[in-house]
């Protein structure tokens, strides 16, 4: 079809298409001889209305069944997870939703559409969709996908727009009559375009119309009025808002361009008296001139007598054959107003033409220059408009080149000696990061953006080395650069950044990252959640510096402030975090109680196979280890570990976590054989993924320290804490309180030798870590008890005492092992001051609590029962049944040149 043709067809089109069908053919030759014409006209007439003639009777059950949605936040719509509900109205409720499948991230409205379960909607639905998602225009929000939910609602997924309604920004920015025209001129452009695909709104109001803070406007629910039932169908519900619809949609007639005329025409006159000009209308009342309407406070009330009250008035006249043709003529009736010619609304004579003209060449000199300075910005305007339209061009392709590059991996030609091997996801991030700079150095913002994704992507898969740098990267530019959006966005990785620094016990740079999210937020609602996210970030950097009760603050924000947004996940992250706050501050029945609301949260909501279960059942199990339950303990960190490899790869820092955990664990136990195969795998993964200067290493460095001595490998476990030590100084620094644990637990180790170099490693970290901790915190209480085994081991007994009876109120009531730490330094104490009957008897009580705990096969428990057999050859007594017991138990755990053993099996010979 010629260009001609195509013309005549629309005019043809929009002629007839309100007219009942059985009309067409009669109307259509009544005004064209052309039988090409007519004939592709019917055509195209016909092809509109077929789908939606099969869909009408199940969607009028649907619709007359009046189901609301049920859904709530958190749950799943296909790869979506509903975030927060935004509003309901008539159609039906909106969710902002975020893809929740891990493929991307993107940001969406949802709007479950009010209409009772029918499988016979989704052919109207499809045929619907397949239109409206053709709509491609900056104006106009898109329409990505649809479907039903499990309960067989309908629902369309749709572009999330942050904006305000357009009275509502008029109103706010005291915009005046110029840019309120211009205003309401894109939006003109916006509809027209969608009439060209012949795709009708069919409820245009101010609350469809949200303004973007760029100032740009952008219409929302385009066609899904008609979608849900504005099609003139008799008994059919009509989804329109009776103030902006035209009298044939209230009528139950067919609606067509007109009818979105007259519904601009009512906006337009909102707009021009600042007031709503729909509100109390009775039905079938057209609004009032603006002049009218508008009251003394509007400024140009003035300005609005003639030629824009006739305007608006043609727009909403009453039939619809007298209003404008088309939404391109009422905006171009605009226009003219704008630019002082007649408008066609007034139908004007030579006076008023005359008037006009003369407004336009005021002072002939004065009106050519005008002239040539208007023709000037125009060209200027217009090679504007080219070099951003390049530009833009330029961005597209390098996009697609990008997104493409990206998976040339995958092509059998790139893969070369590699043909036949599967490319993995880590290997196609691999290339995005190596080539992020370089491929995108022209669009600076999407750059920053696709870092961001890159690097939360490394993130989850627990590769920090990788993640930290790219989203750092993003977060700084994306806060340079400015807007609502890339402030929120900048925020979100500046929280995960945060939280990662925590996590790594670089509290100082986390804070200063949390802090610098919140003072982008600024004022925000009370239950805003970026702004509760920033404060949970906050609260781990604290934590992280052992600073409780600011960290407990902190929580406490972030937990008010999701209750309100009754956010059930983040509700649960918050009582985690609080938990372990609590755990690490002594407080094991408040750290339990979080875990038990905590928990059940992540079962119900994402399953076992979850990060968020996975993470929460962890630290759970550490309370239950601290609990001293730690068969139960020991059990659930064997269950994570099997989890996380499914979940995240081995090449994870959860993965090396939670081996670490475990090993920790059976040492507690007195298991060392089994907490060996488990240091081995932390320390090696660490190394590789987060490289052996890291924090990360330190800790594994530590707890391989820690096995070492236990198992009485003395040279290994010099080696391992001196290690720890060095690499931790480097990493944290010298005053971190993490850094002074291992000064005394180095220091400890060497006392126990009889070696005095430890003694300025122990009182350093006496004097620099005890001010800045509680006394009865968990690492409180172990920082006390090691400065009193400190000066038990060199000889200042009464010191011992005073410091041991300052503990035992407060190692009483914190856990099973730290109580046994303190039977077992108060029997030493008794032993040293060669009080023999005493010593035996707390010798034994440290034996059957440690066996009560631990078991009698634990290590722990036989290296007590070695201790009362030297108590009981002290004070005269036989020992060796004692020695009997445990020796086995330590042939089996101790290292094979163990001191101990050679000490023990020289004296049974």
């Amino acid at each position: 079809m010629d260009s001609d043709n195509w013309q005549r067809v629309r005019e043809l089109f929009d002629a007839v298409c309100d007219l009942h069908p059985s009309q067409w053919r009669t109307e259509l030759a009544r005004l064209s001889a052309d039988p090409q014409v007519v004939a592709e006209t019917l055509e195209l007439l016909q092809a509109q209305t077929a789908d939606l003639s099969r869909a009408r009777p199940p969607l009028r059950e649907l619709l007359d069944a009046g189901v609301r949605a049920e859904l709530a936040e958190g749950e799943r719509l296909g790869p979506w997870r509903l975030c927060e509900r935004l509003a309901s109205g008539g159609m039906g409720v909106v969710f902002r939703a975020e893809r929740a499948d891990g493929l991307y991230a993107q940001e969406v409205a949802i709007k479950v559409l009010h209409a009772a379960p029918d499988p016979r909607i989704a052919e109207r639905l499809a045929a619907e969709r397949r239109i409206l998602a053709g709509l491609q225009h900056p104006n106009i929000a898109r329409l990505y996908d649809g479907g039903t939910t499990a309960g067989g609602q309908p629902y369309l997924v749709m572009e999330y727009v942050r904006g305000e309604a357009l009275d509502a920004y008029c109103r706010k920015r005291r915009l005046d009559l110029g840019q309120r025209l211009a205003l309401f001129l894109e939006v003109c452009a916006a509809v027209q375009a969608a009439h060209a695909r012949l795709v009708l709104h069919c409820d245009l109001k101010p609350a469809n119309i949200l303004v973007r803070a760029d100032g740009g406007p952008v219409l929302l629910d385009f066609g899904i009025a008609r979608l849900m039932g504005n099609d003139g169908s008799q008994g059919r519900v009509q989804f329109f808002t009776p103030g902006y619809a035209a009298p044939e949609l209230r009528a139950g007639e067919p609606a067509g361009m007109a009818s979105d005329v007259y519904s601009l025409g009512v906006v337009l006159a909102g707009l021009l008296c600042a007031q709503d000009a729909a509100h109390g209308l009775a039905t079938g009342q057209a609004p009032a001139a603006p002049s009218q309407l508008a009251d003394a406070r509007c400024a140009w009330r003035g300005a609005l007598r003639g030629d824009l009250d006739a305007i608006v008035m043609r727009a909403v006249a009453a039939s619809a054959q007298a209003r404008y043709p088309s939404v391109e003529a009422l905006a171009a009736d605009v226009r003219r107003y704008l630019q002082h010619r007649p408008v066609a609304a007034r139908g004007g004579g030579g006076f008023y033409r005359g008037r006009r003209w003369l407004r336009r060449n005021w002072k002939g000199a004065a009106a050519l220059a005008g002239v040539v300075l208007l023709a000037g910005v125009f060209v200027w305007r217009l090679a504007d408009a080219r070099a951003e339209a390049e530009r833009q061009a330029q961005v597209a392709e390098q996009v697609s080149a990008f997104l493409v590059s990206m998976f040339e991996a995958a092509d059998p030609r790139e893969k070369g000696a590699r043909a036949g091997v599967d490319i993995t996801a880590r290997e196609v991030l691999d290339r995005a990061a190596a080539r992020v700079d370089a491929d995108l150095e022209a669009s600076p913002e999407v750059q920053a953006r696709l870092k961001g994704v890159i690097g939360l992507a490394y993130r989850n898969m627990g590769d920090l080395v990788r993640a930290n740098p790219m989203m750092r990267a993003s977060a700084e530019a994306l806060a340079a650069r400015g807007g609502a959006r890339n402030i929120d966005e900048a925020a979100r990785q500046f929280n995960l950044l945060a939280g990662s620094h925590a996590n790594n016990r670089n509290g100082r740079e986390g804070e200063a990252l949390a802090r610098r999210a919140l003072a982008l937020l600024g004022r925000q609602p009370a239950d805003s959640f970026r702004v509760a996210q920033s404060y949970n970030s906050l609260g781990l950097s604290l934590l992280s510096e052992q600073r409780y009760d600011e960290a407990e603050r902190a929580f406490r924000q972030a937990l008010q402030r999701h209750e309100l947004g009754k956010r059930d996940q983040f509700i649960g992250v918050t009582l985690d975090n609080l938990g372990m706050m609590y755990r690490r501050k002594g407080e094991l029945a408040n750290a339990a109680a979080m875990f038990e609301r905590s928990t059940p949260i992540f079962l119900r909501m994402f399953g076992p196979m979850s990060y968020d279960y996975w993470a929460s059942h962890s630290e759970r199990s550490l309370v239950l280890l601290d609990q001293g339950r730690l068969d139960e303990a020991i059990a659930a960190f064997e269950a994570n570990l099997a989890r996380a490899p499914r979940i995240f790869g081995e090449r994870s820092v959860y993965y090396i976590s939670e081996n670490n955990r475990l090993a920790g664990a059976l040492i507690r136990k007195g298991d060392y054989l089994r907490a060996e195969e488990h240091v081995r795998t932390a320390l090696r993964l660490s190394a590789a993924v987060m490289g052996q200067d890291s924090f990360n290493y330190s800790l594994m460095l530590e707890t391989a320290a820690q096995l070492a001595e236990a198992r009485d490998d003395l040279p290994a476990a010099e080696a391992a804490w001196r290690r720890a030590l060095t690499v931790r100084r480097a990493a944290i620094g010298g005053d971190h309180p993490d850094t002074l644990d291992l000064e005394l637990q180095l220091g400890l180790f060497l006392a126990r030798q009889g070696r005095g170099e430890g003694d300025a490693l122990v009182r350093r970290a006496h004097q620099a870590w005890s001010p800045r901790i509680p006394a009865s915190s968990a690492n409180g209480l172990r920082l006390r008890q090691g400065w009193a085994e400190w000066l038990l081991r060199n000889g200042r007994l009464p010191e011992a005492d005073t410091a041991l009876a300052a503990l035992r109120a407060d190692a009483a009531a914190a856990s099973p092992d730290t109580a046994l730490r303190q039977q077992t330094l108060q029997a030493m104490l008794l032993q040293r001051r060669g009080e023999g009957e005493a010593a035996v008897a707390a010798w034994r009580e440290v034996v059957a609590a440690s066996t009560r705990l631990l078991g009698a096969q634990s290590a722990w428990t036989a290296r007590s029962q070695v201790a009362l057999a030297d108590t009981l050859v002290a004070a005269g007594q036989r020992g060796e049944s004692e020695t009997a017991q445990a020796l086995p138990v330590l042939r089996a755990q101790l290292a094979a040149g163990s001191p101990l053993l050679r000490r023990l099996e020289q004296a049974r010979r």
